[in-house]
């Protein structure tokens, strides 16, 4: 894990003297507690536990804390016992964490809000995989722009991680909401397809087919996750984003039907995107997945136009 991963981490749970804190609930009688902030609190303890500076090992928490309890939960209830044992870890971590993060914060490079990470997939083994895979970045990046392109900035020193800014008001948007649609393709997979809910659709699906045609399980998926594409795609642009640079909605749909196809492409090649470590205020990360307010991306972009307008308007004047 980057530095600044790890500093990102920290921060969600960091207060003003350096240190590690716990949000929690005192509940019935204190034989329990909620803790407001767990997937935030374990992101930064489990980050911290591969940093030996620190006595706690990562399968000392995992034995009592990881494995009992699901992760990525936002908040969880603890019986009194493992709250006191959560909150040993953090005290335990907290002795050293003010000299820690404060070395960690001199070392640390902010990046701009529009900066994506891309971390390279594993099968990248000859320079010919590099350039390979360099192509077909270009190529993807390529069909993402609308209002402004991917601007290589730097390798992220001694780790195989690119970065790139995005130029434009509109093309970075449309980029992290369409990996977020990339994201919640992957999940549906995974999720859905397992369920009775999809084994009913597709038994549906074949008692609609014309006779004598047939219909394989992965051919419906595809069908469906394509559908499911194009859907989530439309209702971005015309519901969520509502911006399109001059462009008809559905040509710009077409546009990023096809691009969001592709970046799914690398994302199963094992290619990961991540936010910059100073993502704008409308987006956020946690465990790899994006959460997006669009209500926000609308009010900047308002703001983005107003100043704009106000630059322009004299000259027109002159």
């Amino acid at each position: 894990m980057r530095l600044g991963e790890i500093k990102q981490k920290i921060d969600r749970v960091i207060s003003d003297d350096k240190k590690l804190t716990i949000k929690n609930e005192d509940l019935y009688g204190g034989q329990a507690q909620k803790v407001l902030n767990y997937r935030e609190i374990i992101d930064a303890l489990e980050a911290v536990s591969m940093m030996d500076w620190n006595d706690i090992q990562k399968n000392e928490i995992s034995e009592q804390l990881f494995d009992k309890y699901p992760k990525d939960s936002l908040s969880l209830v603890l019986p009194a016992e493992d709250f006191n044992k959560l909150n040993s870890f953090v005290s335990r971590v907290n002795e050293k964490m003010p000299i820690f993060y404060s070395l960690l914060s001199t070392i640390i490079v902010s990046q701009k809000e529009q900066v994506i990470n891309i971390k390279l997939p594993k099968k990248i083994e000859t320079l010919e995989d590099l350039s390979d895979f360099n192509n077909q970045i270009s190529s993807l990046f390529k069909k993402f722009q609308i209002d402004g392109q991917f601007e290589f900035k730097k390798f992220d020193r001694g780790t195989n991680w690119y970065e790139m800014y995005i130029v434009g008001m509109y093309t970075y948007p449309y980029f992290i909401a369409c990996l977020k649609i990339a994201q919640e393709y992957f999940k549906t997979k995974a999720e859905y397809f397992k369920s009775m809910e999809a084994k009913i659709s597709y038994e549906t699906a074949k008692l609609s087919l014309e006779k004598g045609k047939t219909l394989e399980f992965d051919d419906f998926e595809n069908r469906w996750l394509k559908e499911f594409i194009k859907k989530e795609i439309k209702t971005l642009v015309e519901e969520k984003i509502k911006e399109t640079n001059g462009e008809s909605n559905e040509s710009l749909q077409t546009k990023l039907v096809i691009a969001t196809t592709e970046l799914i492409k690398e994302l199963g090649e094992g290619t990961e995107f991540h936010l910059s470590l100073n993502p704008p205020q409308y987006t956020t990360e946690q465990a790899g997945q994006l959460d997006i307010n669009y209500k926000k991306i609308q009010l900047s972009q308002k703001i983005e136009d107003t100043k704009k307008r106000r630059i322009e308007s004299p000259k027109k004047e002159k």
